[in-house]
Formats: structure tokens, C-alpha cells, sequence
């Protein structure tokens, strides 16, 4: 049997990365929150019964933005158009590894 990411192409609820097939659904019901496994089910129980997760969302867009500033201080550089097209992807990479760091932590099961 395949998993519904493979089939479906959806993405993890939760990070926005590929989701791996594994889900959670509130007593059963669709839509489930599909995830990755790096995020995992423990975190789908607890996205699924948040009532705001784009305030989570926001809260980890701002701290992974503000990771990426510190990094394009780093390289002196904060005009995007004098970036080489190695510091744009390494700014780039920056902001999503961040990004999926800090909603992966706001998402921690108590």
C-alpha cells in the first residue's frame, strides 16, 4: 500500500516540506494534517487541535527572517541584488532551515 504523500503529493502541515504519508486526524475525521517524519505524528496531534497555527506560522516566519538578516550581516551584505547567486541560495537556506526549526519547536508536544 502506498502512502497518501506518494500518491496525493502533499506537504507536511506542519514544516511544508514533502510529507512522508503519515497523518492525524481528529477522532478520525478528514481532512488529517499530513507530515513528515521529522515532524512526526506527536506534532500533528498537537497542529491538529490548535486553534491559531498561523500565529505559530507568523511567530516562526519572524524568527527565521531575523536569521537570515544576522546571516546577510555576516556576509556585509543586504542588498539583494549585489548577492552572488551563492549567497542568495545560502540566504535562502538559511531563512528555511530556520524557519523549519522554529515551527518544528513551537509545535513540541508538551
Amino acid at each position: 500500500m502506498r502512502g497518501p504523500a506518494l500518491h496525493h503529493y502533499a506537504t507536511c502541515g506542519i514544516c511544508g516540506r514533502r510529507a512522508d504519508g503519515v497523518g492525524y486526524a481528529i477522532d478520525g475525521r478528514m481532512p488529517a494534517v499530513w507530515v513528515c517524519n521529522d515532524c512526526g505524528p506527536e506534532r500533528a496531534r498537537r497542529a491538529a487541535r490548535m486553534r491559531d497555527f498561523d500565529v505559530v506560522e507568523r511567530k516562526a516566519f519572524a524568527l527565521a527572517a531575523q536569521r537570515a538578516g544576522q546571516f546577510l550581516d555576516t556576509i556585509g551584505k543586504t542588498d539583494f541584488a549585489c548577492l552572488t547567486c551563492e549567497e542568495y541560495e545560502a540566504f535562502l537556506k538559511t531563512f528555511q532551515t530556520h524557519f523549519v526549526e522554529e515551527i518544528r519547536r513551537l509545535v513540541e508536544p508538551a
